[in-house]
């Protein structure tokens, strides 16, 4: 993992962002290293978030302390365990909600659409009952921004 750090501007959002180091992985296909901003690589983390909703900063980083996977037989990123700061995480949700899609393709894979937040969960401690009640709530409206995406 790199701990360079750089700015980026995006919409009037300035913020340094930290440079993370990890592997994208495919399914029959080499692995390939990259290096992006910490925005661009939850975008690249498959399945980062529950449908479309970007998780509080202590599922974040209990996402980002787990070194990710290589997927199986889908796409994975693998990376050295980390935690993210509050100041960072709050540098991130800004960019998250003010940096255009359009500003992410070529870097991350999964930027067709963008996150969403919802505060009514982030009392839940553990990431699997905040997944299952995020999508409880949201995974109907998801799979309509997914249908969407898919034809058009």
């Amino acid at each position: 993992m790199s701990v360079q750090f750089l700015a980026a501007t995006d919409r009037h959002v300035k913020c340094n962002m930290r440079k993370i180091k990890y592997d994208r992985t495919e399914f029959h296909a080499g692995d390939e290293s990259v290096e992006n901003d910490l925005l661009s690589f939850v975008y690249d983390i498959p399945y980062f978030g529950a449908c479309g909703i970007f998780p509080p900063i202590h599922i974040v980083n209990t996402i980002f302390l787990e070194g990710g996977g290589d997927g199986g037989m889908s796409p994975g990123a693998i990376w050295t365990p980390f935690e993210i700061t509050e100041k960072e995480y709050e540098e991130l949700v800004e960019a998250v909600k003010n940096t255009p899609l359009t500003n992410l393709e070529g870097k991350a894979r999964y930027c067709e659409i963008q996150f969403e937040f919802d505060p009514e969960f982030d009392h839940i401690i553990d990431q699997f009952d905040w997944l299952q009640e995020v999508c409880k709530k949201h995974r109907e409206n998801f799979h309509k921004k997914l249908d969407k995406f898919e034809h058009t």
